[in-house]
């Protein structure tokens, strides 16, 4: 690979010296020359330049001016500037590297500046913006997988929108692009499954997980009249069945809430996920889900219990994952208890259009973490399902 040097300086002699001393010390290095910093601009406009050796003194436009241009500019301003002057007050060696130059030397160059000093700051910058530019590709290429993997997750998460008896209201935000947190509803045999579950950890890996939740629960439903605990019970047999666990690095665990709505009667199963609630239309009041349960992939031969309750036309049950209250500390694990706070103040906007009340629910979380200095640092998922019939 060939480097580009750029050396700006209005003595001819200045630049032969400098270029000299970095042929010689310097392989695959080519030279291009500016005599102020308007042919500066100008080349590196016209060309890819690898390192700039600027003069502090020019006319038409001197080395300040030029590297303050350079360090505004959206694409130049990661060109590494090594800067050099007759001048040697502490200032302007300090200004120079406020304004973004990677280094400096001062005029006269000696001996030991000509063969060891100039051509080491010279190789340091090289390698410093070469690697800059690696990291840069390899944060683009990134984020066009997080972006693509993004998209086939939403492509498998449900849709808002109306299923016999019920509508559905939908809010996710993942903390890196993709995450962990899933949830589905789909009909099956005339009743109404759904669950929402929250794989360990966040990004890629989460979200490959949470494809792999989505499998084991849709082939989980196609069993007739199957009940929530048996869901539960059979994805987490299914866990140890496929997947080989040789050290607990790899293990596959979620939290999971599974519910089926049939004929008015909601059957629900909880593996460790944080207490939905219903909204009792008839006396506009909150009801929490009390039921909890291992954690899905823990240990094999693990059981879990059914609850039922009764519905009425036009209730809500409202799920969410723990990342919408929870910001990693083992000291706010209890701090659910604000959604049900939450909720009950928000009851307005649920009745008048649950969308709005997911969105609510998000921004007063929000505020909460912005208030606390901390932020959502996990996937937040939010499901509302209205009984319709």
């Amino acid at each position: 690979m060939a480097y580009r040097i750029l050396i700006a300086d209005d003595a001819t002699m200045n630049r032969m010296l400098v270029k000299r001393v970095l042929a010689q010390n310097l392989e695959n290095a080519v030279f291009e020359e500016a005599v102020n910093g308007q042919e500066v601009l100008e080349i590196v406009e016209k060309m890819s330049v690898d390192l700039i050796i600027l003069d502090l003194i020019m006319p038409i436009m001197d080395g300040y001016e030029t590297l303050r241009l350079l360090k505004k500019h959206p694409i130049h301003q990661d060109i590494p500037v090594i800067v050099n002057s007759a001048i040697t007050e502490i200032n302007s060696i300090e200004n120079t590297l406020k304004e973004g130059a990677v280094d400096y030397f001062t005029k006269p160059l000696s001996p030991n500046d000509m063969n060891i000093i100039l051509p080491l700051k010279a190789r340091n910058a090289l390698k410093l913006y070469e690697q800059s530019r690696t990291i840069i590709e390899l944060n683009r290429l990134i984020q066009e997988e997080l972006k693509n993997a993004n998209t086939f997750a939403n492509i498998m998460l449900p849709k808002s929108g109306s299923f016999k008896g019920v509508d559905l209201f939908i809010k996710y935000h993942p903390s890196l692009g993709i995450g962990g947190d899933f949830f589905d509803c789909v009909e099956q045999e005339g009743r109404i499954h759904f669950m929402v579950a929250d794989v360990t950890g966040h990004g890629i890996a989460a979200g490959m997980a949470s494809s792999m939740v989505k499998i084991l629960y849709r082939k989980s439903i196609l069993m007739p009249n199957i009940m929530p605990h048996e869901i539960i019970e059979e994805m987490n047999q299914s866990i140890f069945d496929i997947f080989d666990f040789a050290g607990e690095d790899n293990y596959f665990v979620f939290t999971a809430f599974v519910g089926i709505i049939d004929c008015g009667e909601l059957y629900y199963a909880n593996a460790g996920q944080p207490y939905p609630m219903i909204f009792h239309k008839s006396s506009e009041s909150f009801e929490e889900i009390h039921q909890n349960g291992f954690i899905v992939g823990m240990m094999e031969d693990v059981h879990f219990e059914t609850e039922q309750v009764t519905l009425k036309k036009e209730d809500l049950i409202f799920l969410y994952t723990d990342g919408l209250f929870c910001t990693g500390e083992a000291s706010d694990f209890t701090e659910w208890k604000k959604v049900f706070t939450v909720s009950n103040q928000l009851k307005k906007a649920l009745l008048e259009n649950p969308n709005e009340f997911l969105d609510e629910v998000f921004y007063t979380f929000h505020m909460i973490h912005k208030t606390n200095h901390t932020d959502f640092s996990d996937d937040v998922a939010m499901m509302l399902i209205k009984l319709t019939s």
